[in-house]
């Protein structure tokens, strides 16, 4: 599998961190199981915080497979948290690609793929 995208990502989060920046990189299938714990135990926003608070969220291996409509309302609200704050994706699949993925192919902001 190419890892392209995941080095230049990490390229990034380093050189961001050497710049004094806060970086997480993780990959999109934990924060997504991250967010549904905190539904499942009520700490949803608790964890939502953690993950807006970073300069710099890089989410690697995006569209890796279908998401249910609450892990799609969670990927757009952490988006639209992020408003102003870096964040980098990485994926295998074209953009285009993306929107079948969605329960709902509105549901992605057309802003996301630039």
């Amino acid at each position: 599998m190419e890892r392209t995208s995941t080095h230049v990502a990490q390229a990034l989060g380093h050189l961001a961190i050497r710049q004094g920046a806060d970086v997480r990189f993780t990959k999109t299938s934990r924060v997504l199981a991250e967010l549904a714990g905190g539904h499942a135990d009520r700490t949803w926003d608790k964890r939502m915080r953690e993950l807006v608070r970073p300069d710099a969220l890089i989410l690697d291996d995006f569209a890796m497979c279908r998401l249910t409509a609450a892990q799609a309302d969670d990927l757009c609200e952490l988006v639209s948290e992020r408003q102003g704050r870096s964040l980098i994706i990485t994926s295998n699949r074209a953009p285009s690609d993306w929107y079948p993925l969605f329960p709902n192919p509105s549901s992605p902001n057309r802003s996301w793929t630039g």
